[in-house]
Parts: structure tokens; C-alpha cells; sequence
């Protein structure tokens, strides 16, 4: 038989029209296989569902027939099983954008979360991924992905964060059925190469300088607490006298306050982290300083009369307002400047209250609860100078205490 078309099609006429049509035989069970002439191809079409208000079907191509009507089953069985049509077209940077707009941003994470998972895609996750098939997606792909990330230099939180997002999104594309399992499951965090972490704090000296400058400045109350306990800027920053109780001498830290990329305004919420929400007891000093505060900021409510938006608010701007935290920065430097220390920004004052507490002899377990660190071993990392220093001040107590009697009469330097 010669000019046969592949389909195995024969004439019939057509009652209508008096012509011959092309009719196309398909075996039982074959459904919707059929050749294409311009593609010589074999074809499907996989439906997706509803997509957009719109029914979603995609084409797939096949060499021959058997091939074709062998995807059509397998298809329609993962249909009578429950599973989805895996749509494998879509690539993983669009859902990446669906994820973060229709997912994280009415959520109610924190708007910084927000803005973070956004830059972890936009820099790091996209550039590097986004043209895959969501299908295609292996777990071996997502873990070099960060081994790369490791390799050049970035933070173990930097990474696990990384990890977060990638979970995360995989985790909805389950959900909504665009692949079948999350290859992100369980990704390992490389470790990362600890560059030195320089902490600027003052010395006991250098401190009590600044906190003489300051004592002219409406600020005095809030270098006080920085440089005791060790708060945060935004945290001190979203303090509220409703916070603060006089008679047990405590001070709650539950919100902060932050300016996020791409948010109008200041965005107040809850603290960094579960650790970070906790209670302070205070020193003697900071009480005292608190309650003169008091009484200097009443005064100054009074002055500004009408301009005053009261908030509650320990440590507010000028009328009552959140304080912006880069003013704190430009205040801070200035005073610095007049006391002829160089230049620092209030996380070291935060650095100083740790080192103080440690010379002071607080263990690092209380040290790492004043900080609101979620992990003893991030303030260990941290503060590693002084964890090397107490190390060898061990090792000599240790030489000390064992310290063996030589062959010169059985006594020691020292005893002799």
C-alpha cells in the first residue's frame, strides 16, 4: 500500500458534500492520540484544569504511537489515583512570583520576613534556579546550589534562611499540585567558613566617658539601657511605658521597630525572634534613670502642646512618635565625636552590656537570655574572643592545680 498516512486514516465520503474526508481510526482505549502532519508527530493533550478561569490543555509530541498512547495511560491512572497532572512547563521562577505575591505577602509574617524572603529570590534563588522546570527540580540541584553558596563565603544564617524559602515555596507547589514531592525536604546546611567577627564595644572607661556626654541629651535614658542590658536599637526604640514595672524593676521586650525596603514608613512588630520576646530585670540605675525620664518627657510633652501624637512610647521622637533608627545612628556618632571616641553605631553598645556582664562574671547561658539570642552557640560565636579567653584562663588554673613536682626535691617552681 503506498502513500498510507501513518495515522492508518481511510476515505469515506461525505453525505454533504459528495467529497471524500480523512477519517482517523484510533485503537480501543486510545482517546485523544493523534497525528499532527505539520509536526509529524504523535500527539496528546494533558489537561490541566481550570487555570485562570480557563480550561489548560498542553500538547506533548511523541515519535510514534505506541509511545504516545502509553503517556495517555499512564496519565489517565495517576488520574484515577488521585495524583495530579504534573503541568511540566512551568518554570520555577514564575512560581516563585506567584508564591511571594499571592503567599507571603498577605500572610501575616513580619514585614521584614517579608522583605528578606523577597531579596533571598530576587539575589540568590532566581538567578540561579529560576529557569528550571518546576518538575525537573532535583534534590541534588538545591543542595550544590548551596555548597556554591558556602563556597563564597556567606553565613550559615544566610543559608539556612536560603533553605527556609526554598521549603517553603517547594511546599506550596505540592499544594497546589504543580509537582508531586518537596526535593527541598531535606536539604543539608553546608558549613560555612567563619570569617573574624570584629565586636566594637567599649571599655568600662570608654563607656562611662559616653554616657557622661550624653547626660545633657534626651537621649541619656535610652544609652543607659543600650549599654546595661543590651537591647536591641528597635527594640528600645518600640518600648512603651506599659512595658516598664516600677515597683518589680523589670521591663518587658515584646515589639520592635524597623524600616523594611520597599515599606512606607516605620514598620513596628513583634521582636526577631521567640527568644528575642522576654523579660528583663533591671539594675538599680536603669530604674532611676527610667523614672527621671519619666518626668523629663512630661515636661516636654507639655512644651510641644498641640504638635504632641502621644503613643506611649519610652523613647519617642520629638512629638511623640516612633523614633526613626538612623537618627539614633547620626545622634550616636555625633556624641561619640564629642567625646572623642571613634565612630560607633548602638549595637555596640549592646556588645559593651555583654562583655561588661561577662567581666562581671554572668555565665554565658544568662548572657545569652539577656540578649534574647535564640542559641546559646550564636552567642558564643559572637563573643568567641572571650570564650577563647576563658578557655586559657582554664588551662592555667588547670596547670596550677596539677602542677607536678619536678626532680629537684619534689618541689615546684612556685613551692620552692
Amino acid at each position: 500500500m503506498t502513500g498510507q498516512d501513518p495515522r492508518g486514516d481511510e476515505d469515506t465520503p461525505d453525505e454533504s458534500t459528495g467529497r471524500k474526508k480523512k477519517q482517523n481510526r484510533r485503537a480501543q482505549g486510545e482517546g485523544s492520540v493523534y497525528w499532527r502532519e505539520d509536526r509529524q508527530r504523535w500527539v496528546i493533550e494533558i489537561d490541566y484544569g481550570v487555570v485562570n478561569g480557563r480550561r489548560k490543555r498542553v500538547p506533548r509530541y511523541f515519535r510514534t504511537q505506541e509511545e504516545a498512547i502509553e503517556e495517555q495511560r499512564k496519565a489517565r491512572q495517576s488520574k484515577a489515583d488521585g495524583l495530579t497532572t504534573l503541568d511540566r512547563r512551568s518554570r520555577f521562577a514564575d512560581f516563585l512570583t506567584y508564591w511571594l505575591d499571592e503567599i507571603v505577602d498577605p500572610s501575616e509574617r513580619a514585614e521584614s520576613t517579608k522583605s528578606n524572603y523577597r531579596v533571598m529570590v530576587n539575589n540568590h534563588i532566581r538567578p540561579a534556579l529560576g529557569s528550571r522546570r518546576l518538575v525537573e527540580l532535583k534534590h541534588e540541584d538545591l543542595q550544590r546550589f548551596l555548597n556554591r553558596k558556602a563556597a563564597d563565603g556567606y553565613s550559615t544564617s544566610t543559608m539556612r534562611t536560603l533553605r527556609s524559602v526554598l521549603r517553603q515555596a517547594l511546599n506550596e507547589a505540592v499544594i497546589t499540585e504543580k509537582i508531586s514531592r518537596n526535593v527541598a525536604e531535606t536539604l543539608r546546611v553546608p558549613k560555612a567558613r567563619k570569617p573574624k567577627r570584629n565586636v566594637a564595644a567599649l571599655s568600662r572607661d570608654d563607656g562611662l566617658r559616653l554616657l557622661a556626654e550624653a547626660k545633657s541629651t534626651r537621649h541619656y535614658a535610652l544609652y543607659v539601657l543600650l549599654a546595661m542590658v543590651g537591647l536591641r536599637r528597635g527594640e528600645a526604640l518600640a518600648l512603651r511605658w506599659s512595658d516598664f514595672d516600677e515597683s518589680a524593676g523589670t521591663l518587658r521586650v515584646v515589639r520592635q521597630v524597623t524600616r523594611v525596603s520597599g515599606v512606607k514608613g516605620l514598620v513596628v512588630g513583634p521582636t526577631k525572634s521567640q527568644a528575642g520576646t522576654r523579660t528583663l530585670t533591671l539594675p538599680t540605675r536603669c530604674v532611676r534613670v527610667l523614672q527621671a525620664h519619666r518626668t523629663a518627657q512630661h515636661a516636654h510633652r507639655q512644651a510641644a502642646g498641640k504638635r504632641w501624637k502621644e503613643n506611649g512610647l519610652i523613647f519617642p521622637s520629638t512629638v511623640g512618635t516612633h523614633m526613626e533608627p538612623r537618627g539614633l545612628n547620626t545622634h550616636l556618632s555625633k556624641l561619640c565625636q564629642r567625646a572623642g571616641l571613634p565612630h560607633l553605631g548602638p549595637h555596640a553598645l549592646r556588645h559593651t552590656a555583654a562583655t561588661m556582664a561577662y567581666a562581671l562574671g554572668v555565665d554565658w547561658k544568662q548572657i545569652q537570655q539577656m540578649l534574647g539570642h535564640t542559641m546559646l552557640s550564636t552567642t558564643m560565636d559572637i563573643y568567641v574572643d572571650l570564650v577563647d579567653s576563658v578557655h586559657r584562663d582554664a588551662a592555667s588554673k588547670l596547670d596550677a592545680w596539677f602542677d607536678e613536682p619536678d626532680e629537684d626535691g619534689g618541689l615546684s617552681p612556685a613551692q620552692r
